[in-house]
């Protein structure tokens, strides 16, 4: 065993191994002697007093006996004895080393004189043969470069490399003794010297020794029981295995990384100039208190980037913990009625104040004596400036010591709303009793009472307050409320809140909706702005609804929660589900005296549910005149839907040039049409007649509100107003508000405040809140179904006759070649026997067909000057819906002709399209165009070239522009899109002309399903089943 500190230290503990080396360095060994195995010495004490030592040591043992009054048996004295004997050899004895270079292959024997710390090391050079000093390396070194180096042996070349530097560093270069090397050489110089073969201390001159690993210097860290951080600096060697206080080394220079033990010249790992100035011994111990905290955080971090530190494992275990502090609120009740709040921080259960303080002491020392630890935290002070302004973001104030205050109504809320979020991650004290800032058990609700008034045009709201089970006046809440106090201290309740909010969306609300004050807190308001009714749902206001209100609430909320209405006897067929509940909607709306939007998608039907509402209302309130304003090109068909599912209703179209006979007969009709072009003509002939209710069909027609179309529908006298459109709007705001100007005047307020309160906040900044306003007040005024929406409730095709009328130049040329074909037919078949004139009659046919159409078609050279057809503008007019609806349409036409019309008006209105003849030769790339590019919204197709063979099933609507008087070949046309593959209901158009050989012929259809066929196709036996009373029925004038 090898007895060194290295293994006095380990068998110390960390004081007692300080405070034993301190005496050691002391000389506090008064004597010493060896007996054997036996060491008996005698130290003197902190106050002089004499303690007797005794060491005990075997071969791989050392034991220790001491006379002072410590416990432990390796105090200070026994360390310090020990320390000394290492020292004195007397452990151990002194290996004899040999002081003789034994057979010297080298010439020279180099003598270091090197005080410590001095400015510069001298080195002598003796010539070993001569036994002289060498004075100029320089005579030595120009013999080797004339002669050369061959012939010298190993020790030789190392000694001249040696003599090389020392003449490149010397200070002085010629006739010395002494061969001074710098300071800042020596680390240089010291490596070349341990490689010669001879070199001797000046003083000595014992024969030195090098080694070539460095020894590391190691920084010990510990803490004391009464929390003063304890430091034990020293070097290690690596073999043999020791350890020696920073004292023991004899240092050439502080900057030097090389020193001196006894006669060993060992390299370091460190230059102690590196080191902070306080790191001057072995042991240092007057770091304390908050200082011992700056060390172990600020001190030690960077010690470790220096040299080895080895950190107590307790100690070090601690550092690696984050430790935020645990914030503590403490709250006192102030004189003045206030709360006071003094804030501190806890770090590992020490409690610290908040105050300045901190900045200058930023660690926290923790005592754990039942763990036998202490350490320090580093207090976060950011985390602790956090919380003092999270205090201050709740309304406390600061005071001049650093503590807080909050009263008044901010008090309130603090103790009731932010401490109970506080309490979940703060320790809050309360020193005194905090009970007077409690909010009262029940809170303060407000109830509105709400009852229809005498008229069900308008409803009546009360409002009052409850806490609990008591009733407070309405009145003395809103004189709160005014002077803007939150709470109100009730004796026998405690601090009742006053909902700011709640009143304020109230007082907004009712200012909303122009309610009129009617008694005291009690107001009336119409009927249709019934929405502030779920405005104080959504506010929490308590809604208490009379059984009748309530009923009519329920259904004004929610379409579905409609009640089911019988439908009227007078109705033809049947209605599908969605229409009947389009129907209970209507209804509802006109036994309340509202009025509203059916803005439900195209080819659903918003006639017949209209239809259904007039004749319901017929049935229970007895005959009054409707009037329904529509598009010229639709007029017909209002009265074909009439015909068809009301023919109870009696009906008067109001149109033409003789229409001035026809006001007067008014009021003997159940329905008056009329169209757009005409109401703005005859105003004044209509507001002399006072309508059950006004239906304006494609209601976008008064959309601009300046127009004299709108301004005309809306001095129309009515009970009930109804507007039916599939595009309610298209472009701006103001197009609602027009419709609903006509519908409920003032509903959507005037104008300029429409465009206040609505217009410019959504168009113009895109305001979101505004816009779910706006959405719920007109929600319960607007029914909107698109076809995807219902897709369950339809048929996989819906097929519908869509009538039009001729325009009057159109139709006298209809008439003109009707007269002459009639003469041309029958006068050449006076007997009834047209067999040999059958090819006239087809010619005939076809002129008229082409009439219908389109006079362009017939009138090839423009002799007759007829350029407008009125089939051709009802289908710009369905176009244009089906498209903004994102539809996509096939058109089917038996004339080429017809085809290019429409592509003319598509390419002037920038409308993409495809287009299918029978000169088409690249039908497949047309075909996978169309179905493959959503943005074509239309396939005009010629009939015969089209009508058979082609997927075209990206088209959900399928317009038969002319019919084929066949129906087999119009299914096989439908069926290019209505077929396996389509995924969306496919809405099937016929255009007939009115009045004309299309309608005649569609009902001879009905009676002869193969009449048409024989009629128009160029089969040799089509006569065998047409006779002359169905030509002369075709033929007809109605």
């Amino acid at each position: 065993m090898k007895f060194n500190f290295k293994y006095i230290k380990e068998l110390a503990a960390p004081g007692s191994w300080r405070r034993g080396y301190d005496y050691y360095k002391k000389g506090q060994l008064i004597d010493a002697k060896v007996e054997g195995k036996t060491i008996k010495a005698s130290t003197k004490g902190s106050f002089q007093d004499k303690y007797d030592i005794t060491l005990h040591f075997t071969k791989n043992k050392l034991s220790a006996e001491c006379t002072c009054p410590l416990e432990e048996e390796w105090c200070k004295h026994a360390i310090c004895v020990a320390l000394e004997s290492i020292e004195r050899h007397l452990l151990e004895p002194e290996e004899e080393k040999p002081d003789e270079v034994t057979n010297p292959q080298g010439s020279y024997k180099f003598i270091l004189n090197a005080p410590e710390n001095a400015k510069f090391v001298g080195i002598q050079i003796v010539d070993r043969a001569k036994n002289d000093i060498v004075k100029n390396i320089e005579q030595i070194l120009r013999f080797v470069v004339n002669n050369g180096i061959v012939g010298l042996n190993d020790a030789q070349k190392k000694e001249l490399v040696l003599l090389q530097h020392i003449f490149k560093f010397e200070m002085v270069k010629k006739n010395i003794i002494w061969h001074n090397i710098p300071h800042n050489k020596i680390d240089a110089i010291m490596p070349l010297l341990a490689q010669v073969e001879e070199v001797r201390d000046n003083e000595t001159q014992k024969l030195l020794s090098f080694e070539s690993v460095p020894w590391k210097l190691n920084l010990a860290v510990n803490v004391s029981l009464v929390g003063n951080v304890l430091l034990a600096l020293h070097w290690k060697r690596p073999e043999p295995e020791d350890i020696l206080p920073l004292e023991e080394l004899h240092y050439f220079n502080k900057s030097v990384k090389w020193a001196r033990y006894k006669d060993l010249i060992m390299p370091l790992d460190t230059a102690l100039s590196t080191l902070p100035g306080y790191l001057t011994k072995s042991t240092f111990s007057d770091i304390r208190d908050a200082d011992g905290g700056k060390f172990v955080y600020e001190e030690l971090p960077k010690l470790k980037k220096l040299t080895n530190v080895d950190v107590y494992e307790r100690l070090e275990q601690l550092l690696l913990e984050q430790r935020p502090p645990v914030n503590i609120l403490t709250l006192e009740k102030t004189e003045r009625g206030a709360i006071k709040g003094i804030l501190g921080f806890e770090y590992d259960g020490v409690a610290v104040p908040y105050g300045k303080l901190a900045e200058k002491t930023p660690y926290v020392t923790i005592k754990k004596p039942e763990e036998d630890l202490i350490y320090w935290v580093k207090r976060n002070l950011e985390l602790e400036e956090a919380a003092y302004k999270e205090i201050q973001r709740a309304r406390f104030t600061p005071t001049q010591t650093n503590n807080l205050v909050i009263e008044g109504d901010s008090a309130i809320d603090f103790y009731n709303y932010l401490l109970p979020q506080a309490a979940e991650k703060w320790k809050i004290v309360e020193s005194d009793d905090l009970s007077e800032f409690k909010l009262a058990k029940n809170p303060l609700k407000i109830v509105a009472d709400i009852d229809f008034s005498e008229t069900s045009d308008s409803f009546e709201i009360g409002f009052f307050a409850t806490v609990g089970k008591a009733k407070m006046d309405y009145e003395a809440i809103q004189h709160f409320f005014q002077q803007g106090q939150k709470y109100v201290y009730l004796e026998d309740k405690g601090n009742i809140e006053i909902p700011y909010n709640k009143m304020l969306r109230i007082n907004s609300a009712l200012s909303n909706v122009d309610a009129l004050e009617i008694n005291k807190n009690k107001y009336m308001i119409k009927t249709f702005r019934a929405g502030i009714v779920g405005e104080l749902e959504e506010n929490e206001i308590t809604l208490k609804m009379s059984r009748k209100f309530k009923e009519f609430w329920t259904k004004i909320s929610s379409f579905n929660s409609m009640e089911d209405i019988p439908l009227p006897r007078g109705l033809k067929g049947d209605l599908r589900e969605y229409q009947e509940k389009g129907f209970n909607w209507l209804w509802f709306l006109y036994s309340y005296g509202l009025n509203g939007v059916l803005a439900d998608d195209m080819g659903l039907g918003k006639t017949v549910q209209a239809l259904t509402l007039l004749q319901k209302a017929k049935e229970k309130d007895g005959k009054t005149p409707n009037l329904v304003i529509c598009p010229t090109s639709v007029v017909f068909n209002w009265e074909a839907e009439i015909e068809k599912f009301t023919p109870n209703l009696t009906y008067l179209s109001i149109t033409g040039p003789d229409r001035k006979n026809l006001f007067s007969k008014i009021d003997d009709y159940d329905v008056i049409i009329t169209s757009y072009a005409l109401i703005r003509r005859d105003i004044n002939d209509y507001k002399k007649h006072k309508f059950r209710t006004v239906i304006l069909d494609e209601s976008q027609n008064i959309k601009n509100y300046e127009s004299l179309t709108a301004q005309s529908a809306k001095q129309l006298n009515a009970q009930h107003r109804l507007a039916m459109s599939g595009t309610p709007i298209e472009n701006r705001l103001s197009e609602l508000w027009s419709v609903f100007d006509f519908l409920m005047p003032g509903f959507l307020y005037d104008l300029n405040d429409f465009n206040y309160r609505y217009a410019l906040p959504i168009q113009d900044k895109g305001d979101k809140t505004v816009e779910s306003r706006l959405k719920r007040q007109v929600y319960p005024f607007i029914l909107r179904r698109m076809k995807r929406d219902i897709a369950k409730d339809l048929p996989p095709k819906i097929e519908s006759v869509a009538y039009c009328q001729m325009t009057p130049d159109q139709r006298d040329l209809y008439l003109d070649v009707l007269d002459s074909t009639r003469q041309e037919i029958f006068g050449n078949n006076a007997d009834g026997k047209f067999e040999k004139s059958k090819m006239s009659v087809f010619a005939a046919l076809l002129r008229l067909r082409q009439i219908c159409n389109h006079p362009r078609l017939f009138d090839k050279e423009g002799r007759y000057n007829v350029n407008e057809s009125g089939k051709f503008e009802h289908l710009k007019e369905m176009l244009e819906e089906i498209i903004s609806e994102g539809h996509r349409v096939l058109l089917f036409s038996q004339f080429v002709q017809m085809l290019d019309i429409v592509k003319e008006w598509f390419d002037k209105e920038g409308i993409k399209y495809c287009y299918l003849t029978g000169a088409t030769t690249d039908r497949r790339e047309v075909v996978n165009r169309f179905n493959t590019d959503e943005s074509i919204p239309v396939f005009l197709v010629s009939l015969k070239a089209g009508g058979t063979g082609l997927n075209l099933t990206g088209a959900d609507y399928v317009i038969h522009y002319d019919p084929w008087w066949n129906p087999a070949v119009e299914d096989q046309a439908t069926d290019r899109a209505h077929r396996i593959g389509q995924t969306k209901n496919v809405f099937v158009y016929r255009f007939i002309t009115k009045g004309t050989v299309e309608e005649k012929i569609m009902k001879l259809k009905e009676r002869k399903r193969n009449l048409v066929d024989s009629v128009i196709s160029v089969e040799r036996n089509i006569g065998k089943t047409l006779t002359y009373e169905d030509i002369k029925d075709i033929l007809s004038v109605d």
